[in-house]
């Protein structure tokens, strides 16, 4: 059975010339803090926020499956096992919260 990994998709940032390990957790990163429209010349990527101002147990289901998707169809050298969300110290008086990733590399993934 392959390692699992675990991602808090935070404001961490970029490694130029990431490798290995750091150009996935980087992927992954990109894919979740990105806003849908927002990139020009692929307009699906990331997620449509539908989940947005949505009551809180359909918007957490929603969100996290969203992620998933998004992360596993734009990152196929992952599989995501588990997504939960978690408020940072610093985020508490705004409401924001990070999501954490728990992944597996594919079989066959090298690094």
């Amino acid at each position: 059975m392959s390692q699992e990994f675990e991602l808090v998709a935070d404001d961490a940032p970029a490694i130029i010339g990431a490798k290995g390990l750091d150009d996935v957790m980087q992927c992954i990163r990109y894919i979740v803090r990105t806003t849908v429209f927002s990139v020009p010349l692929d307009r699906g990527f990331a997620t449509d926020g539908s989940y947005i101002d949505a009551p809180v147990p359909y918007g957490v289901a929603a969100r996290m499956a969203a992620l998933t998707e998004a992360i596993e169809r734009r990152e196929p050298r992952v599989r995501v096992t588990s997504i939960r969300f978690a408020q940072q110290a610093a985020d508490a008086m705004d409401g924001r919260v990070v999501a954490i990733i728990r992944f597996r590399l594919c079989d066959g993934v090298q690094l």
